[in-house]
């Protein structure tokens, strides 16, 4: 698995290079709208950082070795002001209500507990604090669900944690968060191929 970690890590920025494009508008609907204190989960190679402009501090949890040693030679000359964490997402260690925005970008497919980190994000968020997200989630569609059901496995196994079928706007839902705000919408490339996708907001 560990070498597996490296050779996506090593990809993952030319990988992401062939959406990016896609994914630009709603990294400004979210990452964008930080203020504050800020905390991002799955920070990934850093791909957020250049949208976070308005933050007096930002905090970065990724808990995979060889994304951040991307990270850190991507923004070397910017570490200095930014707090690079090894966390896993589902045991922050931050305090209660430590943050005035939580952002996440495409990151509750990859952790283990998605439930548990949605919930560790609502515990660290100061009351009236902002939860930004952008991920993709399960098909509504009965047909595009079972196909995601059926590629899960192998998707999972070649992203090396990605998955595609989970019920993300479900647990946002559930969690005791007093409003949550949700664009749901389909993510579309050559071939007819689409990923439903959601964008959106929920405050403590």
């Amino acid at each position: 698995m560990s070498a597996s970690k490296y050779l996506f890590a090593q990809f993952y920025d030319l990988l992401n290079s062939c959406v990016e494009h896609k994914v630009i508008p709603y990294r400004e609907q979210t990452a964008s709208r930080c203020v504050g204190n800020t905390l991002e989960i799955g920070a990934g190679t850093g791909a957020n950082i250049p949208f976070y402009k308005n933050v007096t501090s930002l905090s970065l949890v990724e808990p995979d070795k060889h994304m951040r040693s991307k990270l850190i030679t991507k923004f070397g000359p910017y570490m200095d002001s930014i707090s690079l964490i090894e966390n896993v997402g589902e045991h922050l260690e931050s305090d209660d209500n430590s943050f005035d925005c939580v952002c996440t970008t495409l990151t509750l497919c990859m952790v283990k507990d998605p439930q548990k980190v949605i919930s560790e994000i609502c515990r660290v968020l100061k009351p009236g604090g902002t939860f930004y997200f952008y991920e993709h989630v399960v098909s509504k569609n009965r047909t595009g669900k079972q196909f995601q059901n059926i590629l899960n496995p192998f998707w999972e196994f070649v992203t090396t944690g990605c998955n595609v079928n989970r019920d993300i706007v479900d647990w946002l839902k559930s969690d005791p968060f007093t409003n949550v705000s949700i664009k749901e919408f389909d993510l579309k490339f050559p071939l007819g191929i689409s990923i439903p996708n959601i964008v959106g907001e929920a405050i403590k």
